[in-house]
């Protein structure tokens, strides 16, 4: 399901109290805004039952919506996927004497490291 700006203005409402239940009409005055609920003070009544359908939001008997309660696996935080503690990484480039480039066979290059092309 694609959503719109308005349906996310919603979404990001009802998401600042999850778990508590909000009437249609104050979704209507603070998610829109002052200006788009003198406007139309029903706007966003055509779009709840879209977001019902979806499962995005809920609705009780007395049509208060809400954020569903509980595990969504797209709203956890993606740090929770990355391990806890980085392996160290290995390092592959030596130190050899008082040169910092040496051969993969380990012996020291001498002269010009990067040779001209001409």
């Amino acid at each position: 399901m694609i959503l719109s700006a308005e349906t996310l203005e919603i979404i990001a409402y009802l998401k600042t109290a999850p778990g508590k239940l909000f009437s249609l009409t104050e979704i209507s005055r603070r998610a829109g805004g002052r200006a788009r609920f003198e406007e139309s003070p029903g706007w966003a009544r055509n779009l709840m039952s879209h977001l019902v359908d979806a499962g995005l939001i809920e609705v009780n008997a007395r049509g208060h919506y809400r954020v569903p309660v509980g595990e969504h696996p797209h709203t956890q935080p993606y740090a929770s996927a990355m391990p806890t503690s980085p392996e160290p990484r290995k390092s592959r480039a030596e130190i050899v004497g008082d040169d910092y480039f040496s051969t993969r066979d380990g012996r020291v290059v001498e002269g010009d490291y990067f040779p001209s092309t001409e």
